[in-house]
This record gives C-alpha cells, sequence and structure tokens, in this order.
C-alpha cells in the first residue's frame, strides 16, 4: 500500500491497537512481532511485548516475525495473525489451538488455499521454521509443506467464526475503503430506526420533537432524519459549492454544524448509514420515507371525524409499497384496524411502545434505562 498497514486508522485507531485490544480482551497474551529495531520502537505505544526480528533473520518476511514470537514466549503454541486482517477473529484462534494435538500446524483454508497467517503453530514447528528461514525459499507456504499441519476447511471453521475474517484484506488502498463501508453498514444494521410517515400537517414533526424529547431525557441518543424536497437552497453559497463540484460542504454556525453530501437521490439504508458515521446514537427516527424497508408508525390529522380518519389511513396504506411494515398508528379517532393506537397527546404510552416494543425487537433491547 505504500504506507504501515499496521497503523493506519480504523475504528478510530490504528489498525494494530485495534486488533491488540480485541486479542486482549478474548484473553490471549499478545506479542506484537516482526520488522526492524526501528519498526519495533515505533510500536512502543501499543500495550503488548513488541519484539524486532532476530538480528541474524531481520528481514526475513513472515517467517523470522513467528520465530521471533516464539522466541519470546514460553507457550507450547502460538497464534499468528496477520496485521492486515481488521476482522481476525480470537475465537477462530482459541478453535483451531484445541485442534493441534500432535499437529504441528492448525491451518484455515479458503478456496482451497491454505491461511498460515490466521493459523496455530506448535513449538514443535521450529526446527522446521529455522530451516525454511536458512534456506533460498523463505515463502511460509515451503515452510508449511515440512510440517505435519492439519488443514480446515471453510465449512468447518465457517461455524465458529465469519468468512470476513479470512477474505478481507487491507492491501491496496482502495480495500481500507471498502472495509470501512462494509464495518459502517455493520453498525447501521446494530441500530433501530423507526420511520413516521403521513400526508402534510398531519404533525408527524411535532411528534418526533416531543419524542425525541422523551427518549434523551431518559438517556437515550436519537438521531433523526427528515425527508425533504430538496437539500440546499438555489444560488445560496453551500449550494454554489456544491455545484463547483466539492465533495462535501461544511457550514459551521454558532449552534453547531452542518454538512453536505452531495449524492443523488440517496436510499434511506444509505442516509442512516451515512448519518450514523458521525455520531453513535441508541435508535434513528425517520420523519417520512413511506418506501422505506423500516419499521413505521402511521400519523393522521388530529382535527377528522371518524370516516375522515378511516379514509386517510387506507389512502395513507395505499402509498406504503410493504404495508407490513406499519405496526402501529397515531391517530385522534378509533380505526378499525389491529394495530396499536396511540393519540397525538399519549406520548408516555407511545414512548414505552418504543422503548419496550421496537427496540427490543430490533436490536435485542433488554429494557429501560
Amino acid at each position: 500500500m505504500g504506507v504501515d498497514k499496521a497503523m493506519l486508522n480504523w475504528q478510530g485507531k490504528p489498525m494494530l491497537l485495534v486488533l491488540t485490544e480485541r486479542f486482549q480482551a478474548a484473553g490471549f497474551s499478545v506479542v506484537i512481532a516482526g520488522g526492524s529495531v526501528e519498526w519495533a520502537k515505533r510500536l512502543m505505544s501499543i500495550p503488548a511485548l513488541i519484539v524486532p526480528d532476530l538480528p541474524a533473520h531481520e528481514g526475513f518476511g513472515p517467517l523470522a516475525g513467528i520465530e521471533a514470537g516464539f522466541m519470546h514466549t514460553k507457550a507450547k503454541w502460538i497464534g499468528v495473525v496477520a496485521c492486515d486482517l481488521p476482522f481476525a477473529e480470537p475465537r477462530l484462534i482459541a478453535w483451531l489451538a484445541e485442534k493441534l494435538g500432535s499437529y504441528e500446524a492448525v491451518v484455515p483454508v479458503v478456496n482451497d488455499v491454505p491461511q498460515p497467517l490466521h493459523a496455530v503453530y506448535s513449538r514443535s514447528c521450529l526446527p522446521h521454521l529455522v530451516a525454511q528461514i536458512e534456506s533460498e525459499d523463505k515463502s511460509v507456504k515451503a515452510f508449511l509443506r515440512r510440517t505435519n499441519a492439519l488443514y480446515v476447511p471453510e465449512v468447518e471453521w465457517q461455524q465458529v467464526a465469519d468468512a470476513k475474517c479470512l477474505t478481507v484484506h487491507l492491501n491496496e488502498p482502495e480495500d481500507l475503503k471498502v472495509c470501512q463501508e462494509s464495518e459502517s453498514r455493520m453498525d447501521a444494521a446494530k441500530v433501530p430506526v423507526l420511520a413516521f410517515v403521513g400526508f402534510s400537517n398531519a404533525g408527524k414533526t411535532s411528534l418526533i420533537e416531543r419524542l425525541t424529547k422523551a427518549m434523551s431525557m431518559k438517556g437515550y441518543k436519537v438521531a433523526v432524519i427528515k425527508h425533504h424536497s430538496h437539500m440546499d437552497e438555489h444560488g445560496k453559497d453551500t449550494w454554489r459549492h456544491q455545484r463547483a463540484g466539492a465533495t462535501i460542504v461544511g457550514l459551521v454556525a454558532l449552534d453547531g454544524m452542518a454538512m453536505f453530501l452531495p449524492k443523488e437521490s440517496p436510499t434511506p439504508e444509505q442516509a442512516v448509514e451515512r448519518l450514523l458515521r458521525q455520531e453513535a446514537v441508541d435508535i434513528v427516527l425517520l420523519e417520512g420515507f413511506k418506501d422505506s424497508p423500516f419499521p413505521k408508525i402511521a400519523v393522521l390529522p388530529t382535527h377528522l371525524t371518524s370516516e375522515e380518519a378511516q379514509k386517510s389511513f387506507s389512502e395513507l396504506l395505499s402509498q406504503i409499497p410493504d404495508k407490513s411494515s406499519v405496526i402501529a398508528v397515531v391517530t385522534p379517532i378509533r380505526l378499525e384496524t389491529d394495530l396499536p393506537q396511540f393519540n397525538h397527546d399519549d406520548l408516555d404510552n407511545l414512548s414505552t411502545f418504543v422503548l419496550k416494543g421496537v427496540m427490543r425487537s430490533l436490536s435485542g433491547f433488554c429494557g429501560e434505562r
């Protein structure tokens, strides 16, 4: 990549620190091995034992790193994880170690190709390791041919870990962007999203405003996205910067900051994902987005007769492609429907419904704070 992959920014931290903390949290003693003495000095801020290659084998690649790791531990086996695997999985390393037995290495396989840099090695492989390092061919592949190795097919190891832990590598600059977007999508999938849909002047904004206040007072972090016909005002400075080709435009004032992220007709899912990159929240409330796949609460205007309310509700449902996504109705009049119904002023019951029902069903929520 032209840069030190170990120090790439991942989740707001250097990649190597993220991996170190992940494996330490799983109970592993972490040794960061490989590279020159100068390289090791640059990593002194990482809270782990950092060891360079042995002087005689400095710069000899992954095998020299594995050797250095063995030389600085008395463990009977070590797990080896490359620093360019952002989704490296401690559970898989522990599971592979259980299969070691009399084998000198246990190596998972992807598409018939061994993955020796997310594998487990017994101390008994050291003679083969040194012999390979001192040969002309210093590849890990050649080293494995010397060992009594167990190769674990995908159908087995994927019962323990997600395939991405071995299939996602940061070998090219664009790989980092793809991985970060994948991580953002994963994070977005964990956050419950609830849309409030209805015709103009139904009271959606006021309802979301009061619900946001009620949830915020209970300690929840709420994000809100409003659907609108246009993003910026024609002729304004921010509009002009976007028209000039700016990738992103920021507007800063005393009371906060707004960002304009030009994208033609973003989907609701894309809007949620992009918003969640800015701040961690507990729930996202949408105003509008009838076509979205998210659960919805229908909102009817406050001043309607019984007949008008039923007609308005039927018309609203006709505009929602997935009618099963409507989970409740806010209405001034009791409707002929089996869905839960709330009055516009029944904020206590509505917030309880959202907190105890919606958030639990969408994200494993376990109760009020």
